[in-house]
């Protein structure tokens, strides 16, 4: 009697193992430090759950297929080769551009959705309007010898499980840019990275928890001659041949609050292992 082939581990059955929250409480107080200084006026650490898990192929099928009920204002995007890889859904495009109309975003500002009965709303709420507005002036700034800016925003982008503070933002160029240059001057903006972005950012390699981001928040593009897509790699699932993980990031500024972004961060974790079908 021939028996059933066992049935497959859950990824969200593993032992996943959570961030130290001490690890980001130094993170903030770092960051804030360097704020109340003058020396910056916002950072983005990011933080990852990990499991010693990998992704298998049968994982890999289980996620694209829950990936296909993604809705149309996330992005689907994976690759994968040699035991690793990465796949997600992001919300977030560094630009696009299609005969003559550069077209980006400024995506700053998060309210997880069940925090939006007991929390100011977003487009009131000065902290995160600041958070936004130094990503948005950022990126114009970055665009303006392109050609003519237009902005519609901000407004609110709802996805399944969160708010965000959204600003769109077109071009008329003057001609076909050169996409390669065009994502060197633009990541990371100040949504992933720091304001003012001249401070840099390699030094938020030194803080506690902010080692091995790999490809977390890269450029994921696809390019021709005339055309570009490239989008903002968040929301996702890395692996290699040893492990997984899945980050969170925040932009920290002045008014920001520990308890209220260690929660956001979790809540991000969140939302990528529901849109990907990993129960917890």
């Amino acid at each position: 009697m021939s028996q059933s082939p066992p049935v497959p581990e859950s990824l969200g059955s593993m032992n996943w193992q959570e961030p130290e929250k001490s690890d980001f409480a130094t993170d903030l107080e770092i960051i804030q430090g360097k704020i109340q200084k003058g020396e910056i006026q916002k950072a983005v650490p990011v933080i990852f759950a990990r499991t010693s898990q990998t992704v298998t192929a049968v994982h890999r099928a289980q996620m694209l297929l829950s990936l296909i009920n993604a809705p149309p204002s996330l992005y689907v995007y994976g690759f994968w080769q040699n035991g690793e890889g990465v796949l997600g859904a992001t919300p977030e495009t560094l630009f696009e551009y299609s005969k003559g109309t550069l077209k980006t975003m400024a995506l700053a500002g998060t309210c997880p959705k069940e925090d939006a009965t007991h929390r100011e709303f977003l487009l009131q709420d000065e902290k995160e309007m600041h958070e936004h507005l130094l990503v948005l002036e950022d990126i114009k700034s970055v665009l303006k010898p392109l050609g003519e800016i237009k902005t519609e925003g901000p407004q609110i982008l709802e996805l399944p499980t969160l708010f965000h503070l959204f600003t769109k933002i077109n071009v008329d160029c003057q001609r076909v840019p050169s996409f390669t240059n065009l994502i060197e001057s633009l990541h990371p903006t100040p949504a992933l990275g720091v304001a003012p972005r001249n401070y840099g950012y390699k030094w938020m390699e030194e803080l506690p928890g902010q080692e091995g981001r790999a490809r977390y928040g890269a450029p994921f593009a696809f390019l021709s001659k005339e055309e570009a897509l490239c989008l903002v790699g968040i929301r996702n699932i890395q692996w290699n041949k040893a492990s997984s993980m899945i980050g969170s990031g925040c932009g920290i500024v002045a008014a920001s609050d520990l308890e209220r972004e260690w929660r956001e961060l979790y809540q991000k974790r969140l939302s990528v292992r529901k849109i990907l079908g990993l129960n917890l």
